[in-house]
């Protein structure tokens, strides 16, 4: 084994790492402003007092975050699939 070898594999476990970590990181924030944002739109919907901005301005923003590290994750592990040819 030569040393680009190493670095490369160092690459593409470090890629795969991250995505990992983005993939848990966008689960876990998609996992618990699902229900938040649910619950946001119910309230809205019952005319109990709830804005119908509420669901779009406190449910959106997280769950869009987890939505873009969850693509991000994907990304990064298409490019270790790539280095790793």
């Amino acid at each position: 084994m030569d040393s680009s070898t190493d670095i490369r594999r160092n690459h593409v476990d470090a890629l795969r790492g991250e995505a990992r970590f983005l993939a848990t990181a966008g689960y876990m924030l998609m996992s618990a402003c699902l229900p938040l944002t649910m619950f946001f739109v119910a309230m809205a919907l019952s005319g109990q007092g709830g804005s119908p901005f509420l669901p779009i301005a406190a449910g959106a923003p997280p769950m869009m975050i987890g939505y873009m590290a969850c693509h991000f994750a994907t990304r990064r592990l298409a490019r270790a699939a790539v280095l790793e040819r």
